[in-house]
């Protein structure tokens, strides 16, 4: 029976009305705790912040991060210096494997078919030698990238040459052979590799009294 002054349904609206209190009573710890971590991330953003700032505003700081940056760009540029360096004196290097190997090569192949004939020296100069011979057919040879191993020849001079008969084009001078290469190779190497010795040391030394003064502005 209802209370005087109820109206009709106010049971049933209070009912609803203290479940909703039970629910949001029963939600509130955890919207709590959720707003305590935030407040906590934010504050913890905030003092980071506060403190970059301070020490941006601070000349030493400025001062010392401006010298650890011209350090490291010394360093980067000597480690791309070392590494040209290197670079260049690994490419000679193997450029002259590869040249006496090639040389022992086209020996291997004038060896294994061998062919002789008195040549005459058309042209000498400092990259080319050409000579002209016949051989057992009758046919006159030129060979385009002249004849191997040609140091002290002259225009005019007869040589005796000999030629890889599958190939006549394959020429050098008798009684000659690949080893002429190896001394000028590994003397080209050992200079390339003295020099580039040389480079390296200098960086090597050079970083030496940037670090000293590097250290002495960050002491003053």
């Amino acid at each position: 029976m209802s209370a005087p002054g109820d109206t009709p349904g106010s049971t049933a609206v209070d009912a609803r009305a203290a479940e909703a209190g039970d629910g949001s009573g029963k939600g509130t710890p955890d919207q709590a705790a959720d707003q305590s971590v935030d407040r906590a991330l934010d504050d913890a953003v905030r003092a980071s912040a506060q403190a970059e700032a301070d020490d941006l505003r601070n000349p030493r700081f400025a001062q010392a991060r401006a010298v650890w940056g011209a350090i490291r760009a010394q360093a980067r540029d000597r480690r791309r210096a070392t590494l040209i360096t290197l670079g260049l004196a690994s490419l000679v290097t193997a450029s002259c494997l590869l040249l006496v190997i090639g040389a022992y090569t086209n020996d291997f192949k004038i060896t294994a078919r061998p062919g002789v004939a008195a040549a005459e020296v058309m042209s000498a100069s400092y990259n080319r030698t050409v000579v002209r011979f016949s051989t057992p057919d009758s046919a006159v040879r030129v060979p385009r990238d002249g004849v191997l191993y040609p140091g002290g020849l002259q225009v005019g001079q007869v040589v005796r040459v000999e030629y890889d008969q599958a190939n006549p084009d394959l020429v050098r001078v008798a009684g000659r052979g690949a080893w002429l290469t190896l001394v000028p190779a590994i003397t080209i190497v050992l200079v390339v590799w003295a020099i580039a010795g040389g480079v390296l040391w200098w960086l090597h030394r050079r970083r030496e009294p940037a670090r000293a003064t590097k250290a002495s502005e960050l002491r003053r």
